[in-house]
């Protein structure tokens, strides 16, 4: 939309043109009409205007001089100059003064809004230039924590305040056609940034900050436009300094985040409001690390599963934000990749969105949780399912393989990677299924061997055949072979050779 200003010491031709542009098209609105032009310098500060259409003879400042200050002090209002005289001195000055063109009295509309169709074209390729070289910078400064200076001088805001508005829709369509209803219905200042796939910042921009009542009015409309899809909006504090752009979005991405906890289809609230009602957080994960890690370590799959619905529930009551249930969640995934060594080879393997953006895609607190707990449950049972299959032939290769290397240090995690199974896990499978510990079972097959050598090697001596089982130091096989067998090794050697 052009925003034009006529200026002319007679009333009727001014009150006149405004009416001939403003029924030609809603492309052209006339936001005032001035005497002469010092009532329109004296009124500019507080104006937003992109033509002036002026008079040459007037009293006070005439046509030429208020395109002259209009050049130095607003270079980005263009100038429209009419007159009744036809001398070529005056469109000579006139083009001199940057006027955009020269239009006789009477006024020959043709000519007038052929001019003012090209300007509003040309008005229209360039703000979109300026929008596009903007949010490119406004990008920047989103993601920057310390912007630089030359950044920021770079950076040309249209007016001195500052909302910005933090959108999160069910889908990318919901929030746009929020911003094109908005466009359509106001004359907005505001650009539209895409953060991510169905996630929006508007910066909206002000002559002073945005009042409470437009925040409501802004509300509603955002309400009616978002068609009963689930929609999420948080909106920052004003502000004036451009540094602190990055600021004012996290301040609105936090309200637009306290969302996954509102019912209701669409969320919007500012700030201020969701400071007031923000609770205190403490860190749920310590307590419940121990109980979770010993439940991954034997595979109780509902057991972890319910650690991490107790998890989630705390984090729930304490309306935490996205980024602490992430940190929580990837505190238990940890916790997994360390208690079971299979579980990077099956998590989120099958097309599964990575973490962090399946928990800042979703839109309620409950598709979280479940979204987590499901893909969580599926690497579980999964592994579970393998180690099963494992577990029949597992304890046996252990088994055949201290039988042939009993002399050997049994080292209980390069074991348990021969047969793809967690150290802690070897363990207990092998308890279950022969009564004794892997240690246990080791010193048995080594003094059943060592047995064997002293009945059957007489000339070996009785440090040499502790050495052969593994035992190099001989007061501690004498003192093991006694506990076992109950006699020392010489005593079962004699025993043996009677």
């Amino acid at each position: 939309m052009l925003r034009i200003v006529i200026v002319d010491d007679e009333i009727l031709i001014r009150e006149g043109l405004a009416r001939m542009i403003s029924k030609e098209s809603r492309r052209f609105l006339v936001t005032g009409t001035y005497a002469d032009g010092k009532q329109l310098l004296d009124a500019l500060p507080s104006l937003q205007i992109d033509v002036v259409i002026t008079d040459i003879r007037m009293p006070h400042v005439d046509g030429l001089e208020l395109i002259k200050q209009l050049k130095a002090g607003h270079p980005q209002i263009s100038t429209l100059l009419m007159s009744g005289f036809v001398e070529f001195n005056y469109a000579r000055e006139a083009i001199r003064s940057s006027a955009v063109d020269y239009l006789l009295k009477p006024i020959n509309k043709e000519q007038l809004f052929e001019v003012l169709y090209r300007l509003d074209e040309e008005r229209k390729k360039l703000r979109e230039k300026e929008e596009r070289h903007r949010s490119g910078l406004l990008l920047s400064l989103l993601h920057v924590e310390q912007p630089s200076a030359v950044l920021l001088s770079s950076l040309i805001l249209p007016q001195p305040y500052f909302s910005v508005f933090v959108l999160k829709g069910s889908s990318r369509d919901t929030v746009c056609a929020c911003s094109d209803s908005l466009r359509q219905e106001k004359e907005l200042l505001m650009d539209s940034l895409e953060i991510r796939k169905g996630l929006y910042a508007w910066i909206w921009y002000s002559a002073v900050p945005l009042t409470a009542e437009e925040l409501n009015s802004i509300g509603g409309h955002i309400r009616a436009a978002s068609g009963g899809q689930r929609l999420h909006a948080g909106v920052s504090s004003p502000c004036s300094d451009p540094s602190r752009l990055r600021a004012s979005y996290l301040e609105a991405k936090r309200a637009c985040d306290a969302g996954i906890y509102n019912p209701q289809r669409v969320h919007y609230i500012t700030a201020q409001e969701l400071a007031a009602g923000e609770l205190c957080l403490s860190d749920p994960f310590p307590a419940l690390r121990e109980p979770l890690i010993h439940d991954l370590q034997i595979l109780n799959v509902p057991g972890v599963l319910e650690r991490i619905h107790s998890l989630l529930s705390v984090l729930e009551s304490q309306r935490a934000c996205p980024e602490h249930i992430l940190r929580a969640c990837r505190e238990v995934e940890d916790t997994a990749r360390k208690e079971l060594q299979e579980f990077e080879a099956v998590y989120r393997v099958n097309g599964e969105p990575p973490l962090e953006e399946e928990i800042g895609s979703s839109m309620s607190f409950r598709e979280i949780e479940q979204a987590f707990i499901s893909t969580f449950s599926a690497a579980l049972g999964g592994i579970r399912a393998h180690r099963l299959e494992l577990s029949g032939t597992a304890v046996e290769t252990v088994k055949r393989w201290v039988s042939a290397n009993y002399n050997q240090h049994a080292d209980l995690n390069m074991l348990a990677g021969m047969v793809f199974l967690t150290p802690s896990y070897l363990s207990k499978l092998f308890k279950q299924e022969t009564g004794l510990t892997l240690t246990d079972y080791v010193i048995e097959i080594r003094i059943r061997k060592a047995k064997q050598l002293l009945k059957n090697a007489p000339d070996l001596k009785i440090h040499e055949v502790g050495a052969e089982v593994g035992y190099p130091d001989p007061a501690y096989f004498n003192k093991l072979f006694k506990k076992i067998v109950g006699v020392t090794p010489n005593e079962y050697k004699r025993i043996s050779l009677v």
